[in-house]
């Protein structure tokens, strides 16, 4: 189970003028929405990662009745987070909030909280609930997966790069408060044509190379096209171990749409040592929507490969080996550069059905959690292999311990040609599981195993 530190979770007014009248019950008309992002940064040792889960609805969305402040509203937050379908932590709070005139209130997300615990590096799935206190039935749920990445520890890196409404000085005690600053974030990510985009962000490592001279973070800004939109470099000093970077631009010159925003540590030579980003959204009915977006909407890049640089994107597809047909290999082979690869990976999941990259990546990732074996990653494994391939078994039989045979285990799968199942065996004691027999029409098949597969 990841460590727990939890700061106090509460919900405060953003962007939102209340008036000091009224005192009759509100219910809301529009539906119950909560919104949800998640933040990644250095935990207090190298064990574990802080979590920052930013969380947000309007205010109008929950139902208020009279009492003796006025109005006063509720909503029932729960959080779960789990690994391997086992639950590492559960949590669940009453947020109160009070007003006094709904008349006043906001069309936008403007109350915000944050939730922040630590969590060892792995794969997660995060849930989150949202209920209105006076009327139960308004709910909204969601529920996404959390890979926890750690962090390096001997070269420069970044954390999570955070948008925000407003980052300014702070009080310390804060839910908003890190490095003496509060930073309120901009959860979903969607900002006006009057707004500021903010950024924060904490490089790592910054005295563990030879080069201790300057370094520049670069902001880029890309349209869903992939096209860049804005780009600029600022110098700074090597002062310490670890910097906090912060920025900000006006977002009144971008036309409505999706865009990707990227933040790069440059070293002293000027090239490019780590990189992050954040995809977001712009309104803007003053300069309207970009007609080329319209048109070239298909062919953009994904914007989840706007910030990876070209060594991620060789991982990503070398993580494809079982599903990716002879000829792509041949033409991902032959691309050149990080914008042909970026466009190359986009189309290859297009290509399939929604929603495929995500599940097949999270089975890599719990098989590179669960089957490494010595310096072979866990996907590269019998056992990691077939869980990308076929998913989960719907029943794992394990015989570690018996006297007259190796350990093996046996996964059945239900609904795979009917019922099939793998039969696994451990040879060495110092190697992993090894597929030796298998009912599935394309795998390894030997109807001797249990007579000469796995005896001692």
């Amino acid at each position: 189970m990841g460590h727990l530190c939890r700061v106090s979770s509460i919900l405060i007014l953003l962007l939102c003028n209340v008036s000091l009248s009224g005192s009759q019950t509100y219910t809301p008309s529009d539906p119950f929405n909560l919104s949800v992002d998640v933040y990644r940064f250095r935990g207090g040792d190298d064990d574990h990662v802080l979590i920052e889960i930013a969380y947000a609805f309007a205010e109008r969305m929950l139902t208020y009745q009279p009492d003796s402040a006025g109005l006063s509203g509720a909503a029932d937050l729960t959080v779960n987070i789990t690994r391997n379908d086992t639950t590492t932590h559960a949590d669940r709070w009453l947020v109160p909030h009070t007003v006094t005139d709904t008349a006043a209130f906001s069309r936008g997300m403007n109350l915000v909280g944050v939730y922040k615990l630590q969590l060892e590096p792995g794969e997660y799935v995060l849930r989150m609930f949202a209920r209105d206190r006076h009327n139960p039935d308004r709910r909204d749920s969601l529920a996404l997966r959390m890979p926890v990445q750690p962090f390096a520890t001997t070269t420069p890196t970044l954390s999570d790069v955070e948008l925000a409404t407003v980052i300014r000085q702070g009080k310390q005690g804060g839910i908003f408060y890190k490095n003496t600053l509060d930073v309120i974030p901009n959860v979903g990510s969607m900002f006006s044509e009057d707004q500021m985009c903010f950024t924060y962000a904490e490089a790592y490592n910054m005295l563990s190379e030879t080069d201790t001279g300057g370094f520049v973070t670069r902001t880029s800004v890309y349209d869903a096209i992939g096209k860049e939109i804005i780009s600029r470099d600022r110098p700074r000093k090597r002062a310490g171990e670890s910097s906090v970077i912060i920025d900000n631009f006006p977002v009144k010159n971008l036309r409505t749409g999706s865009y990707t925003l990227t933040l790069s540590l440059l070293g002293s030579d000027g090239k490019v040592k780590t990189t992050t980003g954040r995809k977001m959204f712009v309104y803007n009915p003053t300069l309207g929507v970009d007609s080329t977006l319209l048109a070239s909407a298909s062919k953009m890049p994904m914007p989840q490969y706007m910030a990876m640089d070209e060594s991620e994107l060789d991982r990503e597809f070398q993580w494809c080996r079982y599903i990716v047909l002879d000829e792509e290999k041949d033409q991902y082979e032959a691309l050149e550069g990080v914008d042909a690869k970026r466009k190359f990976l986009s189309e290859f999941w297009r290509r399939r059905p929604p929603g495929e990259r995500d599940e097949y990546l999270a089975r890599i990732a719990y098989a590179n959690t669960n089957y490494r074996a010595m310096s072979r990653e866990g996907y590269r494994t019998d056992r990691g292999r077939v869980v990308v391939m076929y998913g989960h078994a719907d029943d794992v039989e394990r015989h570690p311990n018996e006297t007259e045979t190796r350990p093996y285990e046996i996964w059945s799968y239900n609904n795979i040609q009917g019922g099939v199942i793998f039969v696994f065996v451990l040879r060495n004691a110092a190697g992993d599981y090894e597929l030796v027999h298998s009912t599935h029409r394309n795998e390894l098949h030997d109807e001797s195993w249990d007579r000469v597969g796995i005896t001692r």
